[in-house]
């Protein structure tokens, strides 16, 4: 079954970019990245890092030292409660400026072009189409569009607006970033539709508690004209409070945001059907007392 993800840039992004980094003692999270990677594993998205790292063919760091950097971020993210699931990197660049022969070649795999993202789709069974891309440069968002996903660009230091038909959204911070995957998610669509229901409901709601309380005025008055029965206006109470608990209830569990508000609207429903089957009690008992 396919999945979600969130890819992200690398330096700059989560992490502190000094220009080719090389030294693990260099890594340094940037503030809110740990918060980030954390919100939107609660929502559901795996988080992906994929990275261009041209560093190696130009001779600036091996693969092995990249791995001890990648090592040190993981520890720096876990020491903040926070990780991902995957780490993608391209080492190559052509042209003059890739001295290690062996990495000097044009590959699919260095952003702009999707070849991370398509590896890690293949390889993680991951639905693109309903995955994000956030990165602090346009060839994040040019890959992530070449992907299929949607794509958030952070915007740069001096707030400059990059306009382009790749950056599907603009955030002035990680933060932001999130709340956006957040909103366009499918739990976010739920709670917007649940929130417009409830708005509906509202009114709907007043109404009804209204109409329970002139209910119980009329049965007040009922006792004092009629031989209204002390049992069968205790069970005319209890039946509306069980009406009440389960409105309550139904309310709590479509606003819940997580399995502890689902539980609680669930003990709230069972309180009121035991309401429920208080009050039938009553009525038959009044009933029998009736005859």
């Amino acid at each position: 079954m396919s999945k979600a993800a969130v890819f992200w840039d690398r330096d700059g992004t989560l992490i502190a970019d000094p220009g080719y980094l090389n030294d693990p003692d260099q890594v340094e999270l940037l503030p809110g990245a740990a918060e980030a990677l954390r919100r939107l594993s609660e929502t559901g998205y795996e988080n992906v890092v994929v990275t261009n790292q041209s560093g190696i063919a130009r001779g600036l760091l091996d693969e092995e030292r990249l791995k001890q950097i990648h090592d040190r971020m993981k520890r720096l993210f876990a020491d903040a409660g926070a990780g991902f699931e995957a780490i993608y990197y391209c080492p190559y660049l052509d042209g003059p400026e890739a001295v290690v022969e062996e990495y000097r070649k044009d590959s699919d795999l260095r952003k702009p072009k999707p070849g991370m993202l398509i590896q890690a789709s293949l390889e993680r069974k991951i639905d693109l189409t309903a995955s994000w891309v956030i990165g602090d440069s346009l060839r994040d968002a040019e890959a992530g569009r070449a992907a299929g996903c949607r794509t958030i660009l952070l915007t740069a230091a001096d707030g400059q607006i990059v306009n382009s038909p790749d950056v599907d959204f603009v955030a002035a911070s990680l933060a932001e970033a999130v709340e956006i995957v957040q909103k366009y998610s499918p739990q976010g669509q739920m709670r917007e539709a649940t929130a417009s229901m409830i708005a509906a409901a509202d009114q709907e709601t007043t109404n009804l508690l209204r109409d329970i309380l002139n209910f119980l005025r009329t049965a007040e008055r009922r006792t004092k004209e009629e031989d209204f029965s002390l049992i069968q206006l205790t069970g005319a109470i209890v039946q509306m409070l069980a009406l009440a608990a389960f409105i309550w209830a139904f309310f709590a569990m479509i606003r819940g945001g997580n399995a502890l508000a689902l539980l609680s609207g669930i003990q709230q429903l069972l309180f009121s059907i035991f309401l429920q089957l208080f009050a039938l009690a009553l009525f038959m008992l009044a009933r029998k007392s009736d005859r």
